[in-house]
């Protein structure tokens, strides 16, 4: 389950930046006992508001549920957003035209990537190197007790640690569940005269970056060289219920919580405006919600420049004058 869009359906009667706050806590939490904790600081905020979180199945989008090992702590569907952003091109033609524009649009996106992918030349990905480089840094935060059998406990924040470095594997739950060593791992092995990165899954190296991206798809001949198999064509779709005509082409809406990609120089923005009643003039509420008595608007400012009737007359003194 996507926890963007999670977030998006909990609190969208709620403006509240508290609950947001509270929500990441939950989802990337790695242990059940931040789980708890997170969970709990939400039912003294906002009693409402927990219980309504806990029917949307926590399980399927907090860390603390994801299976060790998987080396992936992805809570959101960015991957699924990505893929039909760039697709809804393909989605208006027929449906031979439209797998063919989509089988082609993966075979360059997969062709790119090998090329990134061979062109790096450093040990593991760019994304693993600044994990790296994160855990590194904090680790001077930690206090580190020793204790016998390659075990050691780790102090950071008030609150301890055990590093197994024969099992790879800490308290936090981070260790297991990236690949990539944490900052109390890391604070066991700057210690010992080690390099972080002999601890790191093979999961993130530029070897498996490139094995992923060294086998792609295939191209295609055109429809003409295709052979003949006497079969029935294509089939148009079906009759459908609904309005006539093709489909709509509008983009769908954004949701509250997604970033808005306005950049027209010439329109104002959506975004934060503030609602005028048409039937009382105040702010904060449209009409259709509106039960207070209706005001008479204000009379409209006349159009064009005032007229002098002083200098009209003197002007048509003169004139009359003159005839």
């Amino acid at each position: 389950m996507c926890a963007r869009h999670i977030l998006g359906n909990w609190k969208r009667d709620s403006h509240d930046p508290q609950l947001e706050r509270l929500f990441w806590k939950i989802a990337r939490s790695y242990t059940l006992g931040d789980f708890t904790e997170h969970m709990n600081a939400l039912k003294s905020y906002n009693q409402l508001a927990h219980q309504t979180l806990q029917a949307t199945n926590p399980h399927t989008w907090s860390r603390a549920y994801f299976k060790v090992g998987s080396c992936c702590n992805d809570n959101l569907n960015n991957l699924n957003e990505s893929f039909n952003k760039t697709i809804p091109e393909a989605r208006r033609k027929p449906l031979l035209e439209m797998l063919e524009d989509i089988r082609r649009q993966c075979m360059v996106s997969t062709a790119k990537r090998s090329i990134i992918a061979n062109r790096l030349k450093t040990r593991y990905t760019k994304r693993a190197h600044i994990a790296i480089e994160t855990a590194i840094a904090k680790s001077q935060d930690c206090i580190r007790y020793m204790a016998t059998g390659n075990v050691y406990e780790i102090d950071y924040h008030d609150c301890s640690y055990s590093v197994d470095m024969g099992l790879k594997t800490c308290g936090c739950g981070m260790w297991q569940l990236n690949g990539i060593p944490c900052n109390h791992a890391a604070c066991v092995i700057t210690s010992k005269k080690q390099k972080v990165d002999d601890y790191v899954s093979d999961y993130y190296t530029t070897i498996r970056w490139r094995k992923t991206y060294e086998c792609s798809i295939r191209p295609v001949e055109g429809m003409k060289i295709w052979p003949m198999l006497n079969r029935l064509p294509v089939l148009p779709p079906p009759n459908r219920l609904g309005n006539r005509g093709r489909p709509s082409t509008y983009a769908r809406r954004k949701s509250a919580n997604e970033s808005s990609s306005f950049s027209s120089k010439t329109k104002l923005s959506r975004a934060r405006r503030v609602m005028t009643c048409s039937n009382c003039r105040e702010e904060g509420h449209t009409k259709p919600r509106c039960s207070k008595p209706t005001v008479e608007p204000e009379p409209k400012r006349p159009r064009g420049r005032p007229k002098n009737d002083q200098g009209g007359s003197q002007g048509g003194s003169q004139v009359g004058s003159q005839d």
